[in-house]
């Protein structure tokens, strides 16, 4: 179905109906052109607007095939208000080599927000979607997996916001996935961040960590594909109920919050880590997590670490091979 695409600058932001379109975007090496899938479902009458972008991170896949199904699947003349965004794939050049970066510019996409218009292709991109995509959104979904790096615990996540009403939206937005945790934690882990600049423009903004290992999680490309749809039922996008997206293995969905970076466990020294708990399990503090081995020494106990708190172990490495200051573990307690 690619003739529906339209690799035009000029983007119809407004009109009801379907419209995919292939940004173009210059090269910075030749004339050639990159070209950016960006999709829109508007309805006939007025409504929010809900974005949801996947592969901002080349080695992330979820949210790319969750997305696509959903674009395959999803009948523009279902949509009774409102509007869907999506772009399935937004670091394209690193999404194609299957790495976390572009391999074009070096360019981390979740670390250059706002973006450049006069800077590199990964800076540029970025700027489109600021300025383009985000300002148009209500609500931004920003769909992670953990990558080749780490492995996490099934989370939809946002920052800790202190405003009552806000912290409510975020948070009955985030349960709309049906995954088994929702992850508060600390902005400012890093600067440039697509959430945290959707969040500075006013946007209900949700992440979220569907799988690891540059796979394509079976339950996290249809968390995200059935979030997008619950997100668009709440929002009154679709007149259909919000469906129970929860799977009975995790049990009853939990809000846990790990807001003090100081408080991720990272490693002493390098070594190989050896994980001692399920991720999602309760640990209490003073629990041993991971063990560090050196090979050098190959005839010692490996280094023991353990739990700093009671909580839920969010995350672990899932490259075993770790050097001094890594992270290890992540581990939330749960609140209201």
């Amino acid at each position: 179905m690619i003739r529906d695409i339209t690799p035009i600058p000029a983007i119809d932001w407004e009109s009801p109906g379907r419209r995919f379109y292939a940004v173009p975007f210059t090269a910075d090496s030749s004339w050639g052109r990159l070209r950016l899938p960006l999709a829109i479902y508007g309805a006939a009458r007025p409504g929010p607007t809900v974005v949801a972008i996947g592969g901002t991170h080349g080695d992330e896949y979820e949210g790319p095939v969750g997305l696509k199904n959903l674009l395959v699947t999803l009948d523009p003349a279902t949509l009774v208000a409102g509007r869907l965004i999506v772009i399935p794939v937004l670091n394209v050049p690193a999404f194609r080599a299957d790495q976390r970066e572009s391999p074009l510019d070096g360019g981390n996409m979740n670390r250059v927000f706002p973006g450049d218009a006069r800077g590199t292709l990964t800076q540029r991109i970025a700027r489109f979607v600021t300025d383009e995509v985000l300002a148009r959104a209500d609500v931004v979904l920003d769909i992670h997996a953990g990558g080749r790096g780490f492995q996490f615990a099934p989370c939809v996540s946002f920052h800790q916001v202190d405003e009552p009403t806000i912290f409510a939206r975020y948070r009955e937005t985030a349960l709309l996935f049906g995954m088994p945790f929702v992850l508060i934690y600390t902005s400012g882990m890093g600067s440039g961040l697509l959430t945290e600049q959707a969040e500075a423009m006013g946007k209900v903004t949700i992440g979220g960590e569907f799988g690891f290992g540059a796979s394509a999680d079976l339950d996290g490309v249809r968390w995200a594909h059935g979030g997008v749809l619950n997100v668009m039922r709440h929002y009154g996008l679709l007149a259909a109920s919000v469906e129970d997206l929860t799977l009975a293995r995790w049990g009853r969905q939990r809000v846990v919050a790990q807001t003090d970076i100081d408080q991720y466990i990272t490693a002493p020294t390098g070594g190989i880590c050896e994980p001692l708990v399920e991720l999602g399990a309760f640990v209490r503090a003073g629990t041993p997590v991971a063990r560090l081995h050196d090979f050098e020494r190959w005839d010692e106990p490996g280094l023991v670490i353990s739990a700093p708190l009671d909580g839920y172990v969010m995350t672990r490495r899932f490259r075993a091979r770790t050097e001094p200051g890594d992270v290890i573990t992540v581990i939330a307690e749960e609140v209201a």
